[in-house]
């Protein structure tokens, strides 16, 4: 069972992802948690904290859906589309909420500079790891690909959300890009 705070800001992806970021409020949470009215501002005193929590964790769920850094995943070019396509499987599926919810927290961060700093948590860990397993798996330009790659991801997994295609082959098409970027097996 999770802790209140994760329970809570688990309840706050959701009405973000289903309502918007506009309907976050301390009692929309406490409504979605089904927890006693008060239990959302206890932990989050101020709007801000909430905003700065639900943010916080869907970082936290993010880094859980890239299943990083994990040393089963096979460092080559049809291994890291695997791994990718995993993470859009999941990011249209099973945690589509962290999906929704994190492009309404990244438009809000768009308009809201002091957000930014929170998607930068993790993002050097995972950065790390990510660079050292295209590097493995044939990349000249690691750095460079892993951008365009997590570049095009975000793309792809935007476009589904709102025009799904009826047979995705997600670890495929970015396989495509993978060759397009002339990977050399090492």
């Amino acid at each position: 069972m999770a802790d209140r705070r994760t329970q809570l800001l688990d309840a706050a992806v959701e009405v973000v992802a289903e309502q918007g970021l506009g309907r976050l409020t301390h009692a929309a949470v406490d409504a979605m948690a089904r927890v006693p009215t008060g239990s959302t501002v206890e932990q989050f005193p101020t709007a801000r904290a909430l905003l700065e929590g639900v943010t916080e964790r869907c970082i936290e769920r993010e880094l859980e859906m890239a299943a990083g850094p994990d040393p089963t995943i096979e460092p080559s070019p049809a291994g890291i589309a695997a791994m990718f396509g995993r993470f859009v499987g999941r990011a249209l599926g099973a945690d589509r909420a962290v999906t929704l919810a994190r492009y309404e927290l990244q438009s809000e961060a768009a308009r809201t500079p002091s957000l930014r700093a929170f998607y930068a948590v993790g993002a050097d860990t995972v950065d790390t790891w990510v660079v050292d397993l295209v590097t493995r798996a044939g990349s000249h330009h690691p750095q460079r690909d892993v951008g365009i790659m997590a570049n095009y991801v975000t793309g792809l997994v935007f476009h589904e959300l709102a025009l799904p295609s009826p047979d995705l082959d997600a670890a495929g098409r970015i396989r495509g890009v993978i060759d397009a970027l002339g990977w050399e097996a090492r």
